[in-house]
C-alpha cells in the first residue's frame, strides 16, 4: 500500500484518523494504531506479519533480559538472531553468487533458496536491534507490554522506510495521551500534501525517463547522456527519498505524534560528512552511534578512525542492497570520508565564500559519480557511465535528455523554497487556514501533475 495511492489517501488513512480520534480513550487510540499498522504492514503480504511480530518479539525479550543484567549475551542474542535472520532473507543469493565468482562453489550453488524480500525488514531490524542496545546501555528502560514495542516498530507512518526511531522518541508518545490540536493535524495535512507533489511530479515523474536512460543498451555513452543519467537519477531520488520523508513526518503529526526530520537539503552540503548528517538524517546516526564509534570511531588514532570509516560505509552499502554496485557505492562514499577527515584543519565556520562554494562543487560531483553506481545495473555500466562522464564526447541535448534536464533543474532550483515551507509548517507557523490551503493546492498539483502511473517508493526495497 503506498502512500500516494488511491487505496491509502482515499480508503485507509480516512477510516484510520476516523477510528483513531473518534475512540474516547488513549488505549482504545492505541489499539486502532496498532491493528492499522499491522494491516498495513500485512496488506503487502499477510505471511510476513509473523516475521515482523518474530522479529520485534525477540527485541522485546531481548531487551527485559538486557535490564536485569551487565552481560553483553542479550546484545548478543539480539544481534546474531536479528541480523542473521535479516542476512538470509537479504544476502543468501548474493553470498550463494559471490562464492561461485571466487571459485569457493560450483555454479549450481547459486540456487539458493532465496525468499521474497520482506518490504522495510532493513528498517524493522535496525530499529529493534538499536532499542535493546539502548537498553543494554541503560539509555531507555526496557518496555514491558509487547503490544506498546509491537507498536512501536510497527507505527505506519515510519515503518517501511524510516525514520528509524529511538525508543526514547517514540515509546514515551504512543504510551501516552493524545491530544487533538487543529494546528498540529492541519500542519501534518498540509506537509503530507507536499511530499505527494514531490513523489507524484518529481519522481515519478523522472523515473520513467531515467529508467529508458539506464536500460538502453548502450557501446558507449556521451558525456551529454552519462551526465544526463547521474543528475536525472541524483534528482529522482532526491525528490523519491524527501517525498517520503516528509509525507511520514505529515503522517505522524496527524495522529498527534511527532517523528525526527529525517531529510534536510543535503545537496546544499560543502563536505561529505555534512551530506550524511542531512541525507536519511537517523540511518546516519544509527551507523554512527551502533557501529562507528564501536569499531573506534574518531577517538582512537587516524588508522582506526580511516578503518571505522571504510567499514561503516561499505556495511552501508551493502545494507542497501546485496549487489557489488552498492558496494562499490559504500567504498567511494567511505574512500572520500577518509579523505576529508585527513585533510581536515579547521572546524566549519571559517571557511569563506569561496572555499564553500568549491566545497558544495566537488560534493555534488562526488555524489552524482557515486549515484551512478547505486542505480547501474552493474559495475560494467557503471564504469562505462562514469568514464563517459569525464572521458566521453559531448554529444548533443537530444529529446532524451532534455526532459530529464529540465525537470532536475526546475527540483534544485525549488528545494529551498520547499524547504523553507516545510519549515514553518513543522512550526506551525502558518495557522490552520494557511495550511489547509496548503494541503488543497498540494492535493490538487498531485492531482493534475502528477505521472499517470504510480511508483513504489525506491527505500521500499531496502
Amino acid at each position: 500500500m503506498l502512500f500516494n495511492s488511491f487505496v491509502f489517501i482515499g480508503i485507509f488513512l480516512p477510516l484510520t484518523l476516523l477510528a483513531f480520534w473518534s475512540a474516547k480513550q488513549d488505549g482504545l487510540r492505541r489499539g486502532v494504531l496498532l491493528a492499522s499498522s499491522l494491516f498495513f504492514y500485512g496488506y503487502w503480504y499477510w505471511p510476513y506479519l509473523a516475521l515482523l511480530v518474530g522479529l520485534v518479539g525477540i527485541a522485546w525479550l531481548a531487551g527485559l533480559w538486557a535490564e536485569r543484567t551487565t552481560s553483553t549475551l542479550p546484545v548478543w542474542f539480539a544481534s546474531v538472531t536479528l541480523l542473521g535472520i535479516l542476512g538470509y532473507f537479504k544476502y543468501a543469493g548474493f553470498f550463494a553468487e559471490l562464492a561461485v565468482d571466487l571459485g569457493a562453489a560450483e555454479s549450481d550453488s547459486r540456487r539458493v533458496a532465496q525468499l521474497a524480500l520482506p518490504i522495510g525488514i532493513s528498517f524493522i531490524v535496525f530499529q529493534a536491534l538499536g532499542y535493546v542496545v539502548d537498553v543494554y546501555r541503560r539509555d531507555f528502560s526496557a518496555e514491558r507490554r509487547f503490544s506498546v514495542m509491537l507498536l512501536f516498530k510497527a507505527f505506519f507512518p515510519q515503518l517501511i522506510a524510516g525514520p528509524i526511531c529511538r525508543a526514547h522518541e517514540l515509546i514515551p508518545q504512543l504510551k501516552g495521551r493524545f491530544v487533538f490540536s487543529a494546528d498540529r493535524f492541519f500542519s501534518g495535512l498540509a506537509i503530507f500534501a507536499v511530499g505527494l507533489l514531490l513523489k507524484e511530479f518529481f519522481a515519478d515523474g523522472l523515473a520513467p525517463m531515467v529508467d529508458k536512460l539506464f536500460a538502453a543498451e548502450r557501446m558507449s555513452w556521451t558525456a551529454i547522456e552519462a551526465w544526463t543519467a547521474a543528475l536525472g537519477f541524483g534528482a529522482q531520488i532526491y525528490a523519491d527519498f524527501w517525498a517520503y520523508s516528509t509525507m511520514a513526518l505529515g503522517l505522524a503529526r496527524m495522529f498527534g505524534v511527532s517523528i525526527p526530520v529525517n531529510f534536510l537539503l543535503p545537496y546544499f552540503s560543502t563536505s561529505l560528512r555534512e551530506f550524511w548528517r542531512r541525507w536519511h538524517i537517523t540511518l546516519s546516526q544509527w551507523l554512527r552511534d551502533y557501529l562507528y564509534k564501536p569499531l573506534g570511531g574518531s577517538r582512537n588514532g587516524h588508522f582506526r578512525t580511516v578503518f571505522a570509516l571504510m567499514a561503516t560505509m561499505l556495511l552501508g552499502g551493502l545494507w542497501h542492497g546485496a549487489n557489488y554496485t552498492f558496494i562499490a557505492w559504500g567504498g567511494l562514499h567511505g574512500l572520500v570520508l577518509v579523505i576529508e577527515h585527513l585533510l581536515r584543519k579547521s572546524p566549519v565556520g571559517e571557511e569563506g565564500r569561496l572555499e564553500r562554494l568549491l566545497g558544495w562543487a566537488y560534493v555534488f560531483v562526488i555524489v552524482m559519480v557515486s549515484w551512478v553506481f547505486f542505480r547501474a545495473q552493474d559495475i560494467p555500466q557503471a564504469a562505462s557511465i562514469v568514464q563517459s562522464m569525464f572521458h566521453g564526447k559531448i554529444g548533443v541535448l537530444s529529446t532524451e535528455v532534455v526532459p530529464i534536464l529540465a525537470f532536475s533543474g526546475c527540483l534544485f532550483v525549488l528545494q529551498w523554497p520547499i524547504e523553507c515551507l516545510l519549515e514553518k509548517l513543522r512550526a506551525e507557523r502558518l495557522g490552520s487556514s494557511v495550511a489547509l490551503g496548503v494541503a488543497f493546492w498540494g492535493g490538487v498539483g498531485a492531482v493534475v501533475l502528477g505521472a499517470p502511473a504510480a511508483v513504489p517508493f525506491i527505500y521500499f526495497q531496502f
